[in-house]
């Protein structure tokens, strides 16, 4: 990525990117059609003729690949580049492509699309695909990153924080709604899962004693995507009531199972004291 970027968490990246589209978008717009200086029934008039042309031209472009549309750049296999190396040719790409009106976005912040990954999906994924042959000003096609590789670590570490967050509400007596609003788990062949959930955590109370949850780790996530499953390992910090900072700390872990249309569920909690199937 862009060295900028090393300084930058990634939800400031994602927000400073959002930002310059804003921008970009804005100052594209005041140059094609004379948005923000010219009267609105100029502009939408304008804006009618270029959306007209444009479909005129669709209706006899040829398709072509990404990769001849944006001149045939030379590149090389990712395996022969280091990791400086690999940065440079990724802001190289990510720049041609640009000026050729094609953009690659990354809808989730968190996605670990490091530049290996970044140049890989470019060329093995960006490059083959086919657009229209078009050469308008103020037209582009948007590639969503995560659309083709989707982010399952975020996505299990995601499911488990809300599961969290729900757990230990502070008036987790109304444990029902907490559950059915904070997190799914997966079918269970007992008809009254809420209360057998419940009886659980309430056993992890009193293993617990005086003590309570202040905080947790997420030690790392082993991901299986042929069975779509994650296996979440947490550092979990308990203190006494009357203490902010934690005074002991336990392991424990969550397994999660996903579905095609990403939805991740909890299948079973394994902490100290507590064992959900």
């Amino acid at each position: 990525m862009f060295a900028s970027k090393e300084v930058l968490s990634l939800d400031e990246v994602y927000k400073a990117q959002n930002e310059l589209n804003r921008i970009k978008q804005s100052l594209l717009r005041e140059a094609l059609f004379g948005e923000g200086k010219m009267a609105s029934e100029m502009v939408e008039g304008r804006e009618r003729l270029h959306n007209l042309l444009y479909f005129q031209l669709s209706m006899s472009a040829r398709l072509i690949r990404v990769y001849h549309f944006i001149g045939q750049p030379f590149y090389r296999p990712a395996a022969e580049l280091s990791a400086v190396e690999i940065t440079r040719e990724v802001d190289r790409l990510l720049l041609l492509l640009a000026q050729h009106g094609i953009e690659i976005t990354i809808s989730d912040p968190h996605a670990n699309a490091d530049d290996r990954k970044l140049y890989s999906f470019i060329t093995e994924v960006v490059f083959p695909k086919e657009v229209r042959d078009i050469r308008l000003p103020g037209i582009c096609y948007s590639i969503d990153y995560n659309y083709y590789c989707p982010d399952h670590t975020h996505a299990c570490i995601f499911v488990v924080d809300e599961l969290l967050t729900g757990l230990f509400a502070s008036d987790y007596k109304h444990f029902e709604v907490c559950l059915a609003e904070h997190f799914f788990i997966n079918n269970d062949p007992r008809e009254d899962l809420y209360t057998y959930v419940a009886a659980g955590f309430n056993a992890y109370k009193r293993y617990l004693k005086d003590y309570q949850l202040v905080g947790w780790t997420v030690e790392s996530v082993d991901l299986d995507e042929a069975q779509r499953k994650g296996v979440v390992h947490l550092e979990l910090h308990y203190g006494l009531e009357r203490h902010s900072e934690p005074l002991i700390s336990q392991k424990g872990q969550v397994v999660c199972y996903g579905q095609e249309n990403n939805w991740w569920f909890i299948h079973r909690i394994d902490w100290p004291g507590l064992l959900l199937e």
